[in-house]
């Protein structure tokens, strides 16, 4: 038996430009095809020929913006960098990069995450 998707339709379109030649490519998850290296599909770029790797992460809406279905991150707020710059002798959180004193905290005050 040969390696293939489960047989379901999103019923999605998905966007992605091209890494070889640039061309933005629109298609619907019933034009891909299946490898075992490509587990989630691919399409053939029609300018080029190059196999493009399908992600569900390409998903559009039908006037074009990214698709959320609410899974995927979202950039909501993001924290402006600190104006003085790095402070000599701190660290940065593992979890989310705050910064903070190895002698003092013991705990992120962003994120709580202990830290060691």
């Amino acid at each position: 038996m040969s390696f293939q998707r489960a047989q379901w339709h999103s019923g999605l379109t998905y966007q992605q430009t091209c890494k070889n030649c640039g061309t933005k490519i629109r298609y619907t998850d019933e034009s891909l095809d299946f490898r075992p290296w490509y587990a989630d599909g691919f399409v053939v770029c029609p300018k080029c020929k190059a196999n493009i790797r399908h992600s569900e992460a390409f998903a559009i809406n039908p006037d074009g913006t990214p698709y959320n279905n609410g899974r995927n991150p979202v950039i909501v707020n993001q924290a402006q960098p600190d104006p003085q710059g790095p402070v000599p002798g701190m660290r940065y959180c593992s979890n989310c990069g705050k910064q903070y004193n190895p002698e003092t905290d013991h705990f992120c005050s962003g994120c709580g995450t202990k830290l060691g």
